[in-house]
């Protein structure tokens, strides 16, 4: 398949002495950075790195793509893209073992976002529906117009302007607060931390379950519902609020 990528420049920001989380750990590293345009029609994008944050903006004009990214590494420098285009995804790679490389993507419109980093926060804005996972770092979605399904191992989960068909939030060390405009299903569970959640006047029903902490439900739990509101900690307070309530 045929790539048609043009780079748009490279600004070097080398030094020694910049801090990594590679894949051995911790590593002392040498850092650049770099600006590609993706000119192809791209309808999806795709998290395919084990080392780096994402951050992705969507609603952007006109038709190309732009990607900047930050490599940092330790022993050779890395030689061309770390991204590809397979069928009309953009998939944000890897450079491989003592590398990280952090994306920020800026797309036209709002397309689908899926994929996983194993050592990364992920940030979207105005993206279409997201399936995500991180094993060590935080997620924050702003005005998501599709369903949800994100996970963290180590992080906490932030969601605001969600407008699509189910969200479901985890984290297993982490607060969650999620702000549905949109009445769905809202499913949020974390091991530690407080469970916040934002949702539109609807009839809900409520499952509120934790271990250690306060429960404040500002919604009637209605066993009829068409709604259902799934939410549970083991070590924090839950908070569920009407919205302009």
């Amino acid at each position: 398949m045929h790539r048609h990528v043009r780079f748009t420049g490279a600004v070097a920001l080398v030094g020694a002495g910049v801090l990594a989380l590679g894949a051995c750990g911790l590593v002392v590293g040498e850092t650049f950075s770099d600006d590609a345009t993706v000119s192809q029609k791209i309808t999806s994008v795709r998290v395919d790195t084990a080392d780096g944050g994402v951050t992705v903006h969507g609603g952007k004009g006109g038709s190309a793509v732009g990607v900047h990214r930050k490599v940092t590494y330790r022993g050779d420098r890395p030689q061309g893209p770390t991204h590809r285009v397979e069928g009309g995804t953009l998939v944000l790679g890897g450079c491989g073992d003592g590398c990280s490389v952090t994306y920020t993507v800026d797309v036209p419109g709002t397309i689908p976002v899926t994929g996983e980093t194993s050592n990364g926060a992920l940030s979207l804005s105005k993206v279409a529906s997201v399936r995500l996972t991180t094993s060590n770092g935080a997620i924050d979605l702003d005005a998501v117009s599709g369903p949800v399904d994100v996970h963290s191992t180590d992080g906490a989960i932030t969601g605001r302007g969600l407008s699509g068909d189910g969200i479901k939030a985890e984290t297993s060390n982490g607060e969650i607060e999620l702000t549905a405009t949109r009445a769905q299903d809202v499913r949020a569970r974390t091991s530690n931390g407080a469970v916040t959640v934002t949702v539109p006047d609807a009839r809900y029903q409520v499952s509120a379950r934790t271990d250690n902490g306060g429960k404040q439900i500002g919604v009637r739990n209605d066993p009829a519902g068409r709604y259902r509101l799934d939410l549970s900690t083991s070590n924090g307070a839950i908070h569920v609020a009407e919205a302009g309530g």
